[in-house]
């Protein structure tokens, strides 16, 4: 596999929530939506979306505000982020 180079995401819009606690009764995460805009390596505008727990730094993120990503140098819709939760418990 290709190695997927960083570059520069922005932050478009963050919505917090709480998600659904189990049936085991833990608490509910807290989790913010983050919803990003970015340009490929074919400087093709793209968007994305990762979920985050409150401990990320992007949970309190702001419009404009940036971060890192890699992107998939054959599919520039392609992207993954460290900041991005599990899903699940």
């Amino acid at each position: 596999m290709d190695k997927w180079p960083e570059v520069q995401a922005t932050v478009r819009s963050v919505e917090q929530f709480e998600d659904i606690p189990d049936r085991y009764g833990d608490s509910p995460r807290k989790l913010a939506d983050v919803i990003f805009a970015y340009d490929d390596l074919q400087q093709e505008h793209q968007y994305g979306s990762i979920t985050v727990d409150w401990n990320s730094a992007l949970y309190d993120a702001k419009e404009n505000d940036t971060f890192t990503i890699r992107v998939n140098p054959k599919q520039g819709e392609k992207y993954y982020s460290p900041e991005a939760t599990e899903s699940g418990y």
